[in-house]
């Protein structure tokens, strides 16, 4: 598919915003793995206020690390990506080695991005840590990853965290039992878009 003028080529994901600004990175050759659109992202970070100074942020579900990247450019303190699938994984690490040999010292101290090659559910099941202001999920499409995952979510995020999820269903069309899903009396219903086969969401947590 020919890419778009102005949009990252086919294989490869472009920075959008912060630090590491228009900065192109490949993606490894695996079969349905693209980043999160542009568009979307664009969205996302409106939503998240554009700068995450300072942020502790998990993605879970790395893929090609778009919105882990996109975090660190952004200000986040650490980053960690979750990724079961080893060639992505090693591109992930190959990326975050690019990026931070891109760090200018002028700025401040690096983003610390951690790769960890393993299984997004299990990883989730450690839980207990609460050390996260946002949890970003990209489950793969029309499994049941995400019930499985849903109930250990609120034990990676610290009070009143947020979580971003891209999920084939809008979770939000049924609030109440998403809040069960994740094992908690209520969400808080931030922003939701949809675009193609999509629905991107993003809540936060009560403080509990």
């Amino acid at each position: 598919m020919k890419a778009a003028p102005g949009k990252a080529a086919p294989g490869s994901l472009r920075i959008i915003a912060g630090h590491w600004r228009r900065l192109q990175l490949p993606v490894a050759p695996v079969e349905g793995l693209r980043p999160t659109p542009d568009r979307v992202r664009e969205t996302v970070f409106n939503w998240l206020g554009q700068d995450c100074t300072g942020w502790r942020v998990l993605d879970l579900y790395a893929g090609t690390g778009a919105l882990g990247f996109e975090a660190a450019s952004r200000g986040a303190a650490e980053v960690v990506q979750v990724e079961a699938h080893r060639v992505v994984a090693q591109q992930l690490n190959q990326n975050r080695t690019y990026l931070l040999s891109k760090w200018d010292a002028a700025q401040g101290k690096a983003p610390h991005i951690q790769v960890q090659v393993g299984d997004a559910v299990a990883y989730a099941r450690q839980g207990g840590t609460k050390a996260f202001d946002l949890v970003a999920l990209d489950p793969p499409f029309r499994t049941n990853q995400w019930v499985q995952i849903a109930p250990h979510v609120p034990g990676l995020l610290k009070p009143g965290g947020l979580v971003y999820i891209e999920w084939h269903e809008n979770l939000f069309a049924d609030e109440q039992a998403l809040a069960q899903q994740l094992g908690i009396a209520k969400i808080d219903a931030l922003r939701h878009l949809k675009a193609g086969q999509v629905h991107a969401h993003l809540f936060a947590l009560p403080a509990l």
